[in-house]
């Protein structure tokens, strides 16, 4: 048995075998199509051979030739403890053989076979690492696998606080730590922490995250945002929803820290992709008088039961104009079925000035143009203007 502790090379390549086998294990497929269990036996056998090779290197039996297959390293571990048998010969042996298949002739293996290849993977390399290693493979720590020291850090003071009861710490700090996540990745656009969106868990099962599993974790999770007032990432329990102590409970602790490891290394290298612009992020509505004296009239209300009153808060010259946003009112079916007069009206705001109101659309020309502002003048400097419609 190696008596030495293995070194940080060897439980780089157990931390990787760890986090592949658990995107298979993970995965609630009792009866997987013949591509997904392809993917399974293909990624198995990854992990298999970067645990076993990574035993090796610790062992001191690596083999030295450029091109080492994984069915290679199990004489070399028996020559070195003859009285046992290395665990799951047989079985990687027909892993290696079903891996080569899909590889080689394109012959897919039976998924009633090796569905639960995973689990079975994650069992021997599970059984090296106790009898050559004297380590536990489950209590192998994947988040040093975490790249970026700030969400590291911050997941450690979770973990701290789970040693210590306090399981509202936990949850405040890893929702701290997936804003980071969610904040330092472009591709991770319009992510929020604390709200169960189906929406975000389609967006990130592309990268391999398990959908159930990350709105359960935003279910636990308070909301957390930045405030541009003073400067600091703030956090907001919904008392009325979950945020309450029946839910700071170890069991939840404990399920969001596995969790938010798993999530936090399928999409911390997420690739950038496209995405589309909103209209209000770039354009707004300007809006032309054609006549003299076009009223922006508002409605307001005088008291209960009493009717509301209309006032003009702004009269536009013929030629003047102004900018804001502009949304049609009213609709001529609706108004012709109810046999009521119809007026083509536009529902006009300006927050800047904060006016809003209404204005007859026959008086005037809309069009669409680009916000006057440093962002858009500096990401979209050649917008066009449109017509509104």
């Amino acid at each position: 048995m190696g008596k030495k502790s293995p070194d940080q090379d060897v439980i780089n390549r157990l931390l990787v075998a760890k986090y592949l086998l658990e995107e298979i294990r993970s995965l609630p497929i009792a009866n997987p199509d013949r591509y997904t269990t392809a993917r399974f036996v293909l990624t198995a056998h990854d992990a298999a051979e970067l645990a076993i090779a990574g035993i090796a290197h610790h062992l001191g039996i690596a083999p030295k030739c450029a091109q080492t297959y994984l069915m290679d390293y199990f004489p070399l571990i028996k020559n070195q403890y003859p009285e046992d048998e290395v665990a799951g010969r047989t079985f990687f042996s027909q892993l290696n053989t079903a891996r080569n298949g899909i590889k080689h002739t394109g012959v897919f293996p039976d998924p009633k076979q090796w569905f639960r290849v995973g689990e079975r993977t994650h069992s021997y390399v599970s059984n090296w690492c106790k009898n050559y290693l004297n380590i536990s493979f489950d209590d192998l720590d994947e988040s040093d696998m975490i790249s970026d020291p700030d969400v590291k850090k911050q997941y450690d003071i979770a973990r701290d606080a789970l040693a210590q009861d306090d399981y509202r710490g936990v949850l405040e700090n890893l929702g701290i730590a997936l804003y980071s996540v969610f904040e330092s990745n472009r591709a991770l656009r319009n992510l929020r922490v604390g709200e169960p969106r189906a929406e975000d868990a389609l967006k990130l099962s592309a990268f391999g995250v398990h959908a159930n599993e990350f709105l359960a974790l935003q279910e636990f999770l308070p909301k957390v945002y930045y405030s541009s007032i003073d400067d600091q990432v703030k956090i907001n329990w919904e008392q009325g929803k979950f945020g309450h102590p029946a839910n700071w409970r170890h069991d939840a602790a404990e399920f969001c820290l596995k969790t938010f490891v798993t999530v936090a290394l399928h999409i911390q290298d997420a690739e950038w992709i496209p995405g589309a612009i909103d209209f209000e992020l770039v354009y707004e509505h300007k809006i032309t008088a054609l006549v003299d004296d076009v009223e922006i009239v508002q409605e307001r209300s005088k008291g209960f039961l009493e009717p509301n009153e209309k006032v003009v808060i702004r009269r536009l010259k013929k030629g003047e104009t102004i900018r804001g946003k502009v949304e049609k009112k009213g609709d001529p079916l609706i108004a012709a079925l109810t046999r009521q007069e119809y007026k083509p009206l536009l529902s006009f705001t300006n927050y800047e000035e904060k006016i809003s109101g209404e204005i007859e659309e026959d008086k005037v020309r809309v069009i669409c143009v680009p916000k006057d502002t440093e962002t858009v003048r500096k990401l979209f400097p050649n917008l066009p203007e449109q017509d509104y419609k």
